[in-house]
């Protein structure tokens, strides 16, 4: 009996190694950080607070980024241009960053988050993101993304907006269905996201439930 338990437990551990690469998955972000110039709704803004840098990466450290089985894509791989464009030629919107980024095996809790930072004197000149209009002392951006997995992929948003000393903050926690476009929103400051599955061997795994 003994030495049939034994072999079933060493038979066990072997597939052990499988079942971990096979749980093992790569998501892609891609993601636009824009702003309401019309101001919609009455919230009147804030004072200008210090939004959540815990664990938050600049994009200039890539080394950083890898760690943390991140790795931004090149801006002519951006997959939201369609949006991006409709935000531009909007009279009501101004889009401010586009992002895209891959990430191997997401974190359950807020771990390894995307730093982002545009405009502002406190900036240092260039920005944190692809294709942002803002620079300089003028309206900034700053804040962090952050791409969960647990039960369900969850997209973690801490941002802050700032102008002329006011401050609006877009503070939230959103479920992800993958492949779809979601909006995140506050009175002055939006997101549009998409989460999907990245192509690669590495996603034979079956997806997170929706």
């Amino acid at each position: 009996m003994r030495r049939k338990l034994a072999a079933a437990l060493l038979g066990l551990m072997t597939l052990l190694p499988h079942f971990a690469i096979a749980a093992d998955a790569t998501y892609r972000v891609d993601l636009i950080v824009f702003v309401d110039l019309w101001h919609s709704g009455d919230e009147a803004g804030i004072a200008p607070g210090s939004p959540n840098l815990s664990n938050a990466i600049r994009l200039e450290d890539v080394a950083a980024l890898r760690a943390a089985g991140i790795e931004v894509l090149p801006d002519e791989q951006f997959g939201l241009d369609a949006e991006w464009k409709n935000l531009r030629y909007s009279k009501q919107f101004k889009p401010l960053v586009r992002l895209a980024w891959t990430q191997r095996n997401p974190p359950t809790e807020r771990g390894p988050a995307i730093r982002i930072q545009v405009g502002g004197a406190a900036g240092g000149g260039d920005t944190s993101a692809a294709a942002v209009d803002s620079a300089g002392s003028g309206p900034q951006v700053q804040g962090s993304v952050a791409l969960l997995l647990s039960r369900y992929l969850h997209l973690d948003v801490d941002l802050q907006y700032v102008e002329d000393g006011s401050a609006w903050a877009l503070d939230e926690r959103r479920r992800m269905r993958r492949d779809e476009i979601h909006h995140l929103d506050s009175p002055r400051l939006g997101v549009l996201a998409k989460v999907g599955k990245a192509s690669g061997a590495d996603n034979d795994a079956a997806p997170p439930p929706q």
